[in-house]
């Protein structure tokens, strides 16, 4: 009897090395890379078929941006912008404008206006918009005054029929919507939804700096994104604090990579929708950890408008949402930061740099 247990032992122990020597090679990992919604995309995903995935993605971005982008005539956020007061449309041909616009809604109560997808007259008054980008050379109050007035996104709503239609009511023909801090953002949350669905669980997507990482990276730990140096001409790859983070969404957003000087005075691409004033707050950058990319996105653009001290007291009142707000208040070039009381679990090896 003694015997017959040492022979099935070994006969396991050797049907265990035997399997371990006939293991597949893993799969492998791969970079995929394109231009998207004017800016690009980066993504890093484990599978063996990177090439149908990229043909795939670049069909969603492509099917994406005839809903949002602002430099296609005839996307469905263009044709509203024309539109006299409303713009319908089939959900079934674009299933993209709708979720973006209910979370605007969503956004925009919860930071009381801050958050203000309206406001497109102002960005393009400052030189900011789509169509022609044109330095101000000085602010009229009385211009700014009016436009100010076109900012009703509340007056701004949805019906459907029976049928798929969807209609957007405005109204004033020259209310105008503008997506743009928003909509990266669920660009990568629909990209991840796609992957998921084809059974890829390790993948790093990034659609213009808006992130969402999900599974492991190829070292097999969680996934390092690094927030910028938040200074004006930095080079990408210049880190200020690494993170680690998988399973979550990320986004940064900061004036310093896009703004302007004139006679003295600087102008952001990040307008308070309060005041109508276009000018940097005392937060250099602020990064924002949620579950899903259009929440950060969203959330992120609002704080920069909010500044420090009403940003962190908001952080503190939003379910799932972590903040990092980097600053410097004594002007030496010196950066300080500013963490919601969550975050701090994210730094790399759980030490802040």
């Amino acid at each position: 009897m003694l015997l017959k247990m040492h022979c099935k032992q070994i006969i396991a122990f050797l049907f265990i090395i035997f399997m371990l020597g006939c293991k597949e090679e893993s799969t492998p990992y791969y970079k995929l890379k394109g231009p998207t919604m004017g800016t690009t995309y980066h993504i890093t995903i484990q599978t063996k078929y990177p090439e149908n995935v990229q043909t795939s993605i670049d069909s969603i971005l492509s099917h994406f941006n005839e809903s949002m982008s602002a430099y296609i005539d005839t996307s469905t956020l263009s044709l509203f912008n024309a539109a006299d007061s409303v713009y319908c449309f089939s959900s079934q041909s674009d299933p993209y404008f709708e979720p973006i616009f209910e979370k605007s809604k969503e956004v925009y109560q919860k930071t009381a206006g801050v958050f203000n997808p309206s406001i497109a007259p102002l960005v393009d008054y400052y030189g900011f918009g789509y169509k022609e980008k044109k330095a101000l050379k000085s602010v009229d109050t009385l211009v700014v005054k009016e436009l100010l007035k076109l900012l009703v996104f509340d007056s701004i709503y949805i019906t459907k029929d029976t049928s798929d239609f969807i209609c957007v009511h405005k109204p004033n023909k020259n209310v105008k919507l503008d997506f743009n801090s928003i909509s990266p953002g669920y660009a990568v949350d629909v990209i991840a939804k796609f992957l998921e669905k084809s059974g890829i669980r390790n993948f790093m997507i990034e659609v213009g700096g808006e992130i969402r990482t999900q599974g492991l990276n190829d070292k097999n730990a969680e996934w390092v994104i690094g927030i910028n140096k938040p200074k004006e001409g930095a080079k990408e790859s210049e880190i200020e604090l690494p993170l680690q983070i998988s399973n979550k969404s990320l986004a940064t957003s900061g004036n310093y990579r896009n703004m302007y000087e004139s006679k003295g005075q600087k102008f952001a691409h990040i307008i308070n929708p309060i005041t109508g004033i276009s000018q940097p707050t005392d937060i250099l950058s602020a990064t924002v950890i949620a579950d899903d990319c259009i929440s950060a996105d969203a959330y992120a653009t609002a704080f920069m408008v909010l500044g420090l001290k009403k940003s962190l007291e908001l952080v503190e009142q939003l379910k799932g949402i972590e903040a990092c707000f980097i600053y410097d208040n004594e002007g030496d070039g010196v950066f300080e930061f500013s963490v919601s009381n969550g975050f701090s679990k994210y730094y790399l090896h759980n030490e802040q740099n």
